[in-house]
């Protein structure tokens, strides 16, 4: 205890270096805690399921998909495959239900429809009730469904009897068979901040299952011993069956694959974690080279009180442990405001990150990142407390006690100051080239044209009941009417609807057949990405009008079936030619089809990936190639002013015309092509954050260095001065003394550079690894602040009044 009072009252003796020393280690320590955290809680953290690591996802691929669905014909084969898996489960995304009735008002919320062993096969039971019995999951089975917790807690405020009640679900009466676990999220909803709160049964025909038609996810429970390897080369031999047996074109080279349940969940931002983890492990070794240089040189001014306690009869047992505990304490301190940095950091970066992050929700400082936080802090104050101890012990205390400086002053504390420039230089530019890379992707990235203007366009989500909306004209008619109604309100220049918003819903495609251009025999068909959009959505989203007309009011049920298609369908299937007036079949529409129009090409599933062929149908005209109207729309409008002025106008418009139709998912276009980049977004803030802090630490860092050193050789350069040296020596002995090895150190760590950054190539857009432009700035950024740095204390140096300076000495 008398030792830790002793070390406490020598620290607030100097508040100055206590200060810097803890600041730096709580910004190199909680930089470092908060990213530990997410990689914890996304890579670390076991998901919900029992044994996930025998789970797998089942994909099916072809010509111009790489990864995709499965049928319903192809699921069914997969689950006999008893070699492999012990089971296999299908789900189905079905998009939004409204929940009406019960004296609450209505909402919208996310349904998935499942296969009733779903549960079962990922290893989880329901909070209440059951899951669903082969008799619902069934064609035209039963009306049942599990409501999911967040849903049943909200809504019915967690009420157990809900389960055997029967709630309204799109307008028609379901019962309620059970309640989701809280933790249950389908494979694919960890990278979604919403999950679906509706379950209703897949209902798989497995008397005549369909065989064409893809649109279900597959997940199977591997046997013991059993790999996704294996599982993809037994189930490629299957797919090439079906191709030899006439079940797809060969031209089609249908084929399948399997990844595992943990490398699909975080497979994807597997690499830019770890790239943010390596970032920062490089950012707390500039801490740590920035605290050593403050600590080594109070050790060199503290000489003389060394020399001191020595020669009164501490021994260097009890000078040893005043030193570690100082060092303890101020990594205790630095470690503990870290922590506190660390969780508002989480915080923020949960609410702010990007959702192609799975759970990043969820993640929070847990013990982990307690007991990670304090070993750091301990290590640091171990470290910093016995190197200088080192030199102490080496201290020769006759000098120390004659001059106070002892040693300190030695060629080898000098090439140790020099070595800290050094690596602080190049853990510096090592974080700014790579901050520099990210930044110029991210720049890259936002040039892209996404095919249509995103400015002033509001866009919401509507799911009409199939119980109040049941034939295609009450359907078309509500839509018609909202759209008329929406296009009065001041300020609307253009209002349309979609089926699919384009880079907020992926997309799949369909065939189509062309009259003037049969495909020969055994040939594959033609596929395009579908949409279904009414008069008015081209112009909302200013998509550009090649050839033709856009779809106006003659394009309803009873008008002339047509269609229109992207430039690059017409560049693929109509080279060199004029489309408009060509005859195309679409899907299972037996009707043939007049191209009026060639729009412009629109990124649908992705800013980064290109544009597919794609062709659009009237919305009313749906119901005539399918059978079914389109009851499930997104409204987009184009206003003059801030379209968020729009929202509360357009709610009352649909509270007017059916208090049942919520209005969800309501945003803008801007936010909607923001997130399309907000996964390089998210890794741009990070990396250019943490190449401030490394630019901000390497000039502290250098201006502490050559200042100190500077002092330590005033007698030399009074002296120098008396002799008759000019300020301008002076000037440059002290430049060079700094420079050479931050120029040292930008060599080194442009060479690190070199063979580092070759990793982030699957994170970049449009800019090489190793990028010319991005090589050269940074090291001269840092450069230029090195010298800045050391241009301060080199024109003190030049100042010294050689008679006080040695009378000072």
């Amino acid at each position: 205890m008398p030792t830790l009072r002793l070390a406490v009252r020598t620290l607030l003796r100097r508040p100055g270096f206590c200060a810097v020393v803890v600041l730096t280690l709580a910004l190199g320590i909680g930089a470092t805690s908060a990213i530990f955290t997410v990689v914890s809680g996304v890579l670390l953290r076991p998901l919900p399921y029992r044994a996930p690591e025998r789970l797998a996802l089942i994909w099916s691929q072809w010509s111009n998909f790489d990864k995709t669905w499965l049928s319903q014909a192809e699921y069914l084969d997969y689950q006999r495959q008893t070699t492999l898996f012990e089971d296999a489960a299908a789900w189905t995304d079905n998009s939004e239900v409204a929940i009406t009735g019960g004296g609450a008002a209505a909402e919208s919320v996310p349904a998935m429809g499942m296969t009733a062993n779903m549960l079962n096969v990922v290893g989880m039971s329901p909070q209440l009730g059951r899951t669903f019995s082969a008799i619902e999951d069934a064609p035209n089975g039963p009306a049942v469904v599990m409501v999911g917790y967040e849903l049943w807690q909200r809504r019915w405020g967690g009420d157990p009897t809900l389960v055997g009640r029967t709630i309204d679900v799109g307008g028609q009466p379901s019962l309620v068979v059970g309640v989701l676990p809280q933790a249950f999220r389908f494979p694919l909803e960890f990278q979604s901040r919403r999950t679906a709160q509706i379950i209703q049964p897949a209902a798989i025909d497995r008397s005549a299952p369909v065989r064409g038609s893809h649109g279900y996810y597959g997940v199977a429970r591997l046997k013991p011993g059993v790999t996704t390897a294996m599982v993809t080369r037994d189930l490629r031999t299957l797919a090439t069956r079906w191709t030899e047996e006439g079940l797809y074109p060969k031209d089609m080279h249908f084929s399948v694959f399997s990844v595992s349940l943990l490398d699909e969940v975080s497979g994807r931002v597997r690499l830019a974690l770890t790239v943010l983890a390596a970032a920062v492990v490089l950012l707390l070794l500039l801490t740590c080279a920035n605290v050593a240089n403050l600590i080594l040189m109070r050790a060199d001014s503290r000489n003389r009180e060394v020399a001191v306690r020595a020669a009164l009869g501490a021994g260097f047992g009890d000078i040893l442990r005043l030193a570690l505990i100082e060092s303890l304490l101020l990594g205790t301190a630095g470690g503990l405001l870290g922590l506190g940095l660390a969780w508002a950091s989480v915080r923020l970066l949960a609410a702010r990150a990007p959702t192609m992050i799975p759970r990043i929700s969820d993640v929070a400082v847990d013990w982990r990142v307690l007991v990670f936080t304090l070993l750091l802090s301990l290590a640091i104050g171990v470290v910093f407390g016995v190197v200088p101890l080192a030199r102490m012990l080496r201290l020769d205390l006759t000098n120390a006690l004659r001059d106070g400086r002892g040693q300190s002053g030695g060629v080898g504390q000098r090439r140790g100051r020099s070595l800290l420039i050094v690596t602080e230089m190049a853990l510096a530019v090592l974080l700014l080239i790579g901050a520099g890379l990210t930044v110029r992707s991210f720049i890259n990235l936002t040039r892209i044209d996404a095919g249509f203007d995103e400015r002033n366009v509001l866009a919401a989500h509507l799911s009409i009941p199939s119980s109040k909306y049941s034939t295609p004209e009450l359907a078309d008619n509500f839509y018609r009417d909202l759209g008329a109604a929406v296009r009065q309100l001041p300020g609307v220049r253009a209002a349309g609807f979609v089926r699919v918003l384009p880079l907020a819903e992926e997309m799949g495609d369909a065939g189509l057949r062309i009259q003037s251009k049969p495909i020969p025999q055994g040939q594959p068909g033609r596929q395009a990405d579908w949409q279904a959009v009414s008069p008015g959505y081209f112009e909302a989203m200013k998509i550009r009008l090649v050839k033709g007309r856009f779809f106006d009011q003659r394009d309803g049920r009873a008008g002339q079936p047509v269609i229109a298609i992207n430039q690059q369908l017409a560049k693929e299937y109509f080279p060199g030619e004029d489309p408009v007036g060509e005859l195309i079949q679409v899907g299972r529409d037996t009707v043939w089809r007049t191209v009026v129009a060639v729009v412009g090409d629109v990124h649908q599933n992705g800013l980064v990936s290109a544009t597919k062929r794609g062709w659009y149908i009237p919305q009313e005209q749906w119901a005539v190639a399918y059978g079914n109207p389109r009851r499930s729309m997104s409204l987009v409008v184009k206003s003059s002013g801030d379209p968020h002025a729009l929202i509360a106008p357009i709610e009352r418009i649909v509270r007017g015309m059916d208090a049942d139709v919520p209005l969800t998912r309501i945003t803008t276009m801007s936010d909607v092509l923001a997130s399309a980049t907000q996964e390089q977004r998210f890794t741009m803030a990070l990396m250019a954050a943490f190449a401030a802090l490394a630019l901000l630490l390497a000039a502290v860092g250098i201006y502490g260095v050559i200042s100190y050193a500077v002092g330590q050789r005033t007698r030399e350069i009074g002296i120098r001065l008396a002799l008759g040296a000019e300020t301008s020596t002076v000037r440059m002995l002290v430049l060079r003394q700094g420079m050479a090895p931050a120029a040292l150190g930008v060599v080194v760590g442009l060479g690190a550079a070199f063979g580092l950054t070759r990793f982030l190539g699957a994170l970049l857009y449009g800019v090489a690894p190793v990028d010319s432009v991005t090589f050269a700035i940074p090291p001269l950024l840092l450069l230029v602040v090195a010298t800045g740095s050391v241009l301060i204390p080199a024109v003190r140096a030049s100042r010294v009044e050689p008679v006080e300076a040695l009378r000072i000495e």
